[in-house]
């Protein structure tokens, strides 16, 4: 009871199920996989919208309205299960620097509609990928704790923070609410977003995301910082969880027209430049990063060296001659 209570408080719930049955009256009868912290796997009649027809044993993801009688599923279609995995750019097309945002029905924390396309139009948007359950703290923790710098600095008017759940299964909009009150995130300027998994999937190949279940609760995955203009499209991609928040703030102020630091913007170009030196490994990236900062200051050093040397070797060699 208190799992359907706690559903009814959201306008929208992703889902994932089976249909058992078709009614004459287009209805149909759908056993729906549970909703951690939201609902318990249920067996009931449900209308469609749009109308569709399902066969029997056909799964099926959709959005559920619980405020409609029957409860309504919307935008279903016939899909499996969630199932993470490498980045298939057969089934999207990929987003690159210069596209727009790709289109996608998701959900915000608080059971929301928010078509990622359309949605933050007018602002500056900062995305990146998390799930709740992710126990590396240099991974999702990190990259939260970054949005959470970034909520104090950028004023909500001209800029959007936005993070994907990589686990739909799991992070259902009341986990996400919970989530964002760990982190502070404030609703106006900072979205937590999951959907079904045929939406996550299809976003994760189009951002050519990885992502491998290492177990029941864990994946192995990559991660990247997206900016995207104020027109919708897409202007910066860091490919690496391991970005600097004031390069981060610098480089979405210059892409919202403003001013922005230009040393932090240089900073985060050469990470993200040396990560894809590397075929997209952060770790040999910042490698190779610390190496060519060290292989500069060394160079640099050694000619402060060198000229501090010809400045006082001739003044000795005169003081000697005389």
């Amino acid at each position: 009871m208190i799992a359907l209570l706690a559903a009814a408080a959201f306008a929208l719930v992703p889902v994932h199920g089976v249909v058992l049955d078709t009614l004459p009256d287009h209805t149909a009868i759908v056993q729906t996989d549970p909703v951690p912290a939201m609902r318990p796997s249920l067996t009931r009649r449900y209308r469609f919208s749009p109308s569709a027809a399902f066969a029997e044993g056909t799964n099926i993801d959709a959005l559920l309205d619980p405020a409609t009688r029957p409860p309504t599923l919307r935008s279903a279609i016939a899909a499996g299960r969630f199932a993470p995995g490498l980045p298939d750019s057969a089934r999207a097309v990929r987003v690159e620097p210069g596209s727009s945002l790709p289109h996608a029905e998701l959900v915000d924390q608080d059971g929301r509609p928010v078509q990622l396309d359309r949605a933050f139009m007018g602002k500056t948007l900062l995305l990146s990928f998390v799930f709740t359950r992710c126990p590396d703290r240099t991974l999702c923790p990190a990259i939260s704790g970054k949005f959470a710098y970034l909520e104090e600095h950028l004023d909500p008017k001209h800029f959007a923070l936005a993070e994907i759940t990589l686990d739909p299964q799991y992070d259902s909009p009341a986990i996400l609410r919970e989530y964002a009150a760990r982190y502070g995130a404030e609703r106006e300027n900072w979205t937590l977003l999951t959907g079904t998994g045929s939406t996550i999937t299809r976003l994760l190949d189009a951002f050519s995301v990885s992502s491998m279940r290492v177990s029941s609760v864990n994946f192995l995955h990559d991660d990247k910082l997206v900016i995207a203009s104020p027109a919708g499209r897409i202007a910066t991609i860091v490919e690496t969880a391991s970005w600097d928040p004031d390069g981060a703030l610098a480089q979405a102020r210059t892409v919202a027209g403003m001013t922005g630091n230009p040393f932090e913007r240089f900073k985060l170009a050469l990470i993200a430049n040396a990560i894809a030196l590397c075929g997209g490994s952060q770790f040999a990236g910042i490698a190779l990063l610390e190496l060519t900062l060290f292989t500069i200051i060394t160079v640099v050093s050694l000619l402060g060296m060198w000229l501090v040397a010809r400045v006082l070797w001739p003044r000795r060699g005169k003081t000697e001659s005389t």
